[in-house]
């Protein structure tokens, strides 16, 4: 198998997150509004009708649809995030392979396909967000038309001058890497490494660690979502009693998976994501072994290291300007009490990070007495 490909995929997915890394570090982008996302009413109704417990599910159903997942709990935001499966709240690739897959069986000529793909993509132009939906609809005309891989970089080519990248380079650089990996030709096994070493590079860049089982975990999941996903997205419409309740069981099924898989790597030690990592794989890729072992000697085997995240920047920024109270030592942290405000101070990965809250106000609202003039 020729791994030039996969290789500048990679190298070129590096420096498009390096690129995107620096950029956020040295402007205002973390304060920019998020993409906007199309909400379906029949999943706003359809909350009153099912159980309590069960509204988690009809949430995570919706998020599957149209990637809106600011509705999820953090605490399943945390499960999927572990299990590398976000690409599940973004109507991507795997979605359109996923339902598009049974219709395409039965397209056998080019043109009817040419025509299918165009008339879907002519309907997702009216509706808000989707972008890398749309980016996969560009991609899959391009292929017909050019080929797997040429049609593939002039998709990617064109999305970068007229397309979406400009509203979320984060979310071109992710269909970039994962489907650069699937388009170089990798099957079973092979594929599944290949994956991973993509999460590897994802974990660097957003400053987290990863488990060695995503490498098991990983695919399982993946083909029961995709196996699922057809049969999901035909009980969304119109989302009467009896659907609801096939598709709720479904993915109560799917989620007591991804519950018991998430419990696992809890309790399995993660990788530590550094640049020597990086370059282990590296030269593992392109079979030098020499430099291999000598990396392995400064590797970190992330024993000792801190597992927290670095906190991400506050959307508002607050910075007291008052005089300074009282100071309170904790074994985890360091609090300072203004007249306006309160400041925490937190040791992360060597790091002291600062984050700094108003006073709040009482919610009690005072009673004002109305006047009252003589007629």
């Amino acid at each position: 198998m020729n791994k030039t490909w996969p290789i500048c995929i990679f190298i070129a997915s590096f420096a498009l997150l390096a690129i995107q890394k620096t950029h956020e570090l040295n402007c205002l982008s973390l304060y920019f509004r998020s993409e906007k996302t199309p909400k379906l009413k029949s999943f706003q109704e359809a909350r009153s009708k099912i159980k309590t417990q069960d509204l988690d599910l009809l949430k995570l159903w919706e998020s599957i649809l149209t990637g809106r997942s600011a509705p999820l709990s953090r605490y399943m935001k945390e499960r999927y995030q572990k299990l590398g499966l976000n690409h599940l709240f973004t109507p991507s690739g795997f979605h359109l392979s996923a339902v598009l897959f049974p219709f395409l069986k039965f397209l056998k000529s080019i043109n009817h396909r040419l025509i299918f793909l165009f008339l879907i993509g002519v309907a997702l132009i009216f509706l808000p967000g989707l972008g890398a939906l749309k980016r996969m609809l560009l991609i899959k005309l391009n292929q017909n038309i050019w080929g797997l891989h040429a049609g593939f970089i002039i998709a990617m080519y064109l999305d970068i001058l007229f397309g979406t990248f400009q509203n979320s380079a984060l979310s071109f650089t992710y269909s970039f890497l994962f489907l650069g990996i699937i388009y170089a030709g990798f099957k079973g096994i092979l594929l599944s490494i290949w994956f991973f070493i993509g999460q590897i590079l994802l974990a660097y860049f957003q400053d987290l660690d990863i488990s060695p089982l995503l490498l098991f975990f990983s695919p399982i999941l993946n083909f029961g979502f995709a196996i699922l996903m057809p049969i999901l997205f035909l009980l969304s419409f119109p989302l009467w009693d009896w659907q609801l309740s096939i598709g709720v069981f479904i993915l109560r099924q799917l989620q007591w998976l991804v519950d018991q898989f998430a419990l696992i790597i809890q309790k399995v030690p993660s990788l530590e994501i550094n640049c020597v990592l990086l370059l282990i794989i590296f030269f593992i890729i392109i079979r030098r072994w020499k430099p291999v072992a000598v990396l392995f000697l400064f590797f970190c085997s992330g024993l000792n290291l801190d597992r927290q995240r670095n906190p991400n920047t506050s959307t508002n920024e607050f910075t007291p300007q008052s005089y300074v109270l009282k100071i309170a030592y904790d074994k985890k942290d360091i609090r300072v009490y203004f007249e306006d405000g309160t400041c925490r101070l937190r040791l992360i990965r060597g790091i002291w990070w600062e984050s700094c809250s108003p006073r709040r106000r009482s919610n009690v609202r005072k009673k004002i007495k109305k006047l009252s003039y003589p007629s």
